[in-house]
This record gives structure tokens, C-alpha cells and sequence, in this order.
């Protein structure tokens, strides 16, 4: 009998040891970049446990923006995640009993902005005309915060020929997502040699060395302006200009690429596919001007697009 009631005290002990509370412990403070927070983000657990992994999923609180903080507590987290756990079930609440979370972001201050333009400029260098280009904003925004991830931005020029923007917007995505639009005003400059004039000329009169020179200018005050000495002179000027001011290419006379009555070579392209047939220019044409052309085959009368001395181009 004696031996009996040790087994049983010994049993009854050996199960009371073994049958721990799971210990939750509040810190003091946390960081997060989700858009909720989890009660692992603001929590330790004493066991590797079933019920820990399922309590450390479980959303307590909406995060606050990027860059910002809330506070909350032992105390409503405890009374919210009570309901959800089993009766009978042990749970210790330890730690801190208000903890202040932090939503990590990525801090976007002028600096930042004005790179991105000035990158934005640099990968258009290819398209854009040979200058020197600076954007000086009129002002900048305040810094800001945007949500961690994968960030993306697009850059939108006010102009699409980007020379004369005064204007660009700048569109932030974070994974895909649209998170920012802002847009930055100010003034852009493309500073580039173009011809001037260094003494009046009459219309009429062909351009000689003597009458033009190169002056770097703003390109975003000019219109079509002449950046090329060699592709001006010789040329004819169409109306009269005082000294110094910009030769604008429309006020320049260039002969015909292609002339009337002139055998030209047509290029029928149509997706990727080109052709070729023989043909008469029933016009004069300047490069990439369209003109009419009589294909010597068929004797009908088409349009084409002047490419280059002898050879005009029609899209079907």
C-alpha cells in the first residue's frame, strides 16, 4: 500500500513539472514593415511550440505609416487574443506593458529627388541633342517616407521631348504598387553651341564662314535652331536677320534631295517586309518630306517619304 501511494506521488509530481504555462514576453519596443503587426513582432516565446507559432501569426494591431509610430498594449493585446484561445489553455503574459512599433520605410529627402531626375536625363542622353543639361527646381517637397520593398520610379517629363520642361512628375511605385505622385516644378536648361549670325544678312544671301559662328545657348528658348555649322553653310537664308541673332532652320533654304522627273528607287515596307520597284518623283522633295511618284510598273500614282537622295519609302 505504501508502495502504491509513492508511485502515485511521484506520478502526480512528475506531471505537475512537466505541464508548463507558455510564456509570452512583451519588449519594450519594435520595428515592423508590414502593414499589420503581429504578435511576433512585439513578443518572445519560452517554447518552439504549436500554439506559439499559431499565437506569433496572429495580427494585433493595423501598422501606422512609414516612418511613423504607435503604441499599444500588454493589456489590449492580451484581452483580443484571450477570445481566440481555447479555455484551459496556459499562457503566461510577461514584459513590458506598452510597447512602442516603428514602421520601417525608405526616406526620400531633395537630395534623392534630384538624382533620380538627373539620372532620368543622363539615360535619355542617347535621344535627346548634344548639351549640357540641368534641371534647378523651383522648390522642393518636404522629405518623405515610402513603404519598404522593391521601389520603382517613373519620370514624366511635362514636355515628351523632355527640351522645355518645366514640369517633371515623379511617380514612386513600391512592389508593383503605386505609393507617391509629386510633381516638381522648375526650370530646365540644355546648354549647347548652335550657329548665330555675326553680322546682318539679307534674305537671299548664301552663308558664308564670315557670317556665323557657334554661341552656346539655352536650347529650351530656341526653336529649331542650327547646331552644325557645316549643314548652314552655303545654304540660302529665306528672309533677313540682324547680327547675333540664332539661325533657326527654317529660315534656310535646302535644294531638293529627290527632283522632278528624277528615276528613284521605292521601298515598299510593310511589317518588316520590304519590297523595292523602280519609279518617277513627280515633285521635288526635301528630306523626309512626302512627295508623289509614279511607279513605272503599274503607271499609278503613290506617296512616299523621301529617305535619302534617290530613294523614297512606302509604308503599306
Amino acid at each position: 500500500m505504501l508502495r502504491f501511494l509513492l508511485s502515485l506521488l511521484f506520478v502526480s509530481h512528475f506531471l505537475q513539472g512537466s505541464c508548463f504555462a507558455l510564456t509570452v514576453t512583451f519588449t519594450k519596443e519594435a520595428e515592423v514593415t508590414a502593414s499589420h503587426i503581429t504578435l511576433a513582432d512585439v513578443a518572445a516565446f519560452g517554447e518552439d511550440s504549436a500554439l506559439a507559432k499559431a499565437l506569433a501569426s496572429k495580427h494585433i494591431a493595423f501598422a501606422p505609416k512609414a516612418g511613423a509610430n504607435i503604441t499599444v498594449t500588454k493589456k489590449s493585446i492580451k484581452d483580443k487574443l484571450l477570445r481566440q484561445i481555447p479555455e484551459n489553455t496556459d499562457v503566461t503574459w510577461e514584459g513590458a506593458s506598452s510597447i512602442l512599433v516603428t514602421r520601417l520605410g525608405i526616406p526620400i529627402g531633395p537630395q534623392e529627388i534630384e538624382a533620380v531626375i538627373t539620372e532620368y536625363l543622363l539615360q535619355k542622353k542617347d535621344e535627346l541633342p548634344s548639351a549640357d543639361f540641368s534641371f534647378v527646381p523651383r522648390e522642393l517637397p518636404l522629405p518623405f517616407m515610402l513603404p519598404t520593398g522593391e521601389l520603382a520610379i517613373d519620370v514624366i517629363p511635362a514636355n515628351p521631348n523632355v527640351i522645355g520642361s518645366r514640369r517633371f512628375t515623379l511617380i514612386y511605385k513600391v512592389d508593383g504598387k503605386i505609393v507617391k505622385n509629386i510633381s516638381i516644378r522648375g526650370k530646365l536648361k540644355a546648354m549647347a553651341p548652335v550657329a548665330i549670325l555675326t553680322q546682318n544678312v539679307n534674305r537671299g544671301s548664301i552663308l558664308h564662314p564670315n557670317m556665323v559662328q557657334l554661341q552656346t545657348k539655352d536650347l529650351g528658348k530656341l526653336r529649331n535652331p542650327s547646331t552644325n555649322l557645316r549643314e548652314v553653310l552655303g545654304k540660302k537664308l529665306t528672309r533677313s536677320l540682324r547680327a547675333g541673332a540664332v539661325l533657326d532652320m527654317s529660315s534656310i533654304e535646302f535644294p531638293p534631295v529627290i527632283r522632278k522627273g528624277q528615276l528613284v528607287k521605292i521601298l515598299f515596307n510593310n511589317n518588316g517586309l520590304q519590297l523595292s520597284a523602280k519609279g518617277i518623283a513627280s515633285m521635288n522633295g526635301k528630306q523626309d518630306q512626302i512627295i508623289r511618284v509614279i511607279n513605272t510598273g503599274s503607271q499609278k500614282t503613290i506617296y512616299g517619304k523621301v529617305l535619302s537622295p534617290g530613294i523614297v519609302e512606302v509604308q503599306i
